[in-house]
């Protein structure tokens, strides 16, 4: 017997370090299903653990989280105002190259299957953009969705286009998912369920920063009312068109939702992930 809903679309929420949930969520998945998904779309780091799930590399992204939190160089406040930012990005495409690189054949294999988006923010625009790697521009797309102004090097060029953070045009892909045909749509989070945010200091300084620039500026001031939005559009599960979604969310909020994150808080809430898809899973299948 498996009454669970054959999901053919799966968003993954960004959210830096608190993306550990989201790893052990695919990761329990990867082991349980893995689920044959038709199309996925990722979110800044959120993105990278669709990247591994994709690739069916196990604990890839835990992995290289726990390394780069506890080496001291990948968050560093005293690079605040540097090129690289507090949180360098360099520093962690370096490892990956070296340390524990994406396996790029397993991922194209994948591509054959599952369409794969990466949403990014073009950054003369403000527009999202949902871009299909292949091959070796893995790394280089996944870089530019998590790269956050002010806190990393803040854009990157990709395809000749400088892009960063897909988080702040379209956190919540739900719109775009149900554009390219979504009927079935499982959406793992970072937030708990129907969780609201207000605008981060971070987004107030940036609206400032970037003040003579009209594309950007609406992303900081507005983009917390957009995302709370859809937050109350996920609590619907479905709409009139007979197309469903489901969430799979921590149950309270994540220990590494701070710039202050050790191996400890990444631990807990990877597990916190295990835990939570295995506990969704058994449900599912009762």
């Amino acid at each position: 017997m498996n009454p669970t809903p054959p999901y053919d679309t799966l968003i993954l929420e960004g959210g830096s370090l608190r993306c550990a949930f989201t790893a052990g969520v695919m990761d329990a998945l990867l082991l349980l299903g893995p689920l044959p998904f038709e199309r996925m779309l990722g979110v800044s780091a959120g993105s990278m653990v669709m990247a591994t799930y994709l690739a069916g590399q196990y604990k890839h992204f835990y992995r290289i989280s726990r390394d780069l939190v506890e080496d001291g160089t990948f968050i560093r406040f005293t690079s605040a105002w540097s090129k690289e930012g507090l949180m360098n990005l360099a520093h962690l495409k370096a490892h990956v190259l070296r340390h524990a690189p994406l396996d790029l054949d397993a991922l194209a294999e994948a591509q054959i299957r599952t369409r794969a988006w990466v949403v990014t923010t073009q950054y003369d625009t403000g527009e999202p953009r949902y871009l299909e790697p292949q091959g070796r521009e893995w790394i280089d797309v996944l870089v530019a969705s998590a790269s956050l102004p002010l806190v990393t090097r803040g854009k990157v060029k990709f395809r000749g286009t400088w892009m960063f953070d897909g988080g702040y045009s379209d956190p919540l892909p739900l719109d775009k998912a149900l554009e390219f045909g979504g009927q079935n749509i499982l959406v793992v989070r970072t937030r708990p369920v129907g969780d609201h945010i207000s605008q981060s200091y971070v987004d107030s300084f940036c609206s400032y920063w970037y003040r003579h620039d009209a594309a950007l500026v609406p992303l900081f001031e507005k983009g917390h009312a957009r995302y709370n939005a859809t937050v109350d559009r996920l609590l619907e599960g479905g709409d009139a068109e007979r197309r469903t979604w489901e969430e799979i969310a921590p149950p309270f909020p994540l220990r590494t939702d701070s710039w202050s994150v050790g191996g400890q808080e990444l631990a807990l809430d990877y597990r916190l992930g295990v835990d939570t898809a295995m506990n969704w899973w058994a449900h599912r299948h009762l």
